[in-house]
């Protein structure tokens, strides 16, 4: 297998969860700093010019959470065993990118701009960070029954909200007012496979 990746949260969740997994895999860096995505050698791979992206043989996936499902589905292993599991863990991972994620990138933009240069859009970041306590009031609610996203047991899912609720805490936004999901993110933070995930620095 290769990761094209970069030390930002979606190439993240991919390689925290290939170390939970246990699995070799060869990391390609795309710079994004350098805008590497964006050259005709990384388009050929993936024309949306996103990483991460995944090779496994003639299995080429982009889209970090498809990547995770693949994973869970191929290795049988941190991902549920029934058809009402899967779909729960896919569930998840929707509200993830459907609810969370956007906002997370508005507030993130001040870690963004440091690495790309760019001015911060104050406007966008107030946005996200007054948006953001709705779903994260979900995924606490979540929290007061389970351990983990999923139940009692560590998963895929997992590694898909550990770098996006860790890039919120970096850039600022404070979990106060969420204290089940400020120690789902020490609890993930602490894991091996965490520290092991290469990360930008400040993150």
């Amino acid at each position: 297998m290769k990761l094209y990746q970069f030390p930002s949260p979606n190439p993240q969740k991919v390689t925290f969860a290939l170390l939970e997994l246990g699995l070799d895999c060869e990391k390609i860096s795309v710079d994004l700093s350098k805008r590497e995505q964006r050259e005709p050698a990384f388009l050929a791979v993936n024309p949306a010019g996103r990483v991460p992206v995944l090779v496994d043989g003639d299995v080429t996936l982009s889209e970090s959470h498809a990547i995770l499902v693949y994973l869970g589905e191929t290795t049988g292993r941190l991902w549920p065993a029934t058809a009402a599991g899967r779909a729960a863990a896919l569930q998840w991972l929707f509200f993830l990118s459907q609810h969370i994620m956007p906002l997370a990138g508005e507030v993130a933009l001040r870690i963004r701009a440091k690495v790309l240069g760019i001015p911060v859009d104050e406007a966008t970041v107030a946005h996200g960070e007054k948006a953001l306590p709705d779903p994260l009031r979900v995924v606490e609610g979540q929290l007061a029954k389970n351990k983990w996203m999923l139940g009692s047991e560590f998963s895929l899912v997992d590694c898909g909200y550990c770098p996006i609720l860790n890039v919120i805490e970096k850039a600022g936004f404070s979990f106060r007012e969420f204290p089940r999901v400020t120690s789902y993110l020490e609890t993930l933070r602490s894991r091996p496979a965490w520290k092991e995930t290469p990360k930008l620095p400040g993150l």
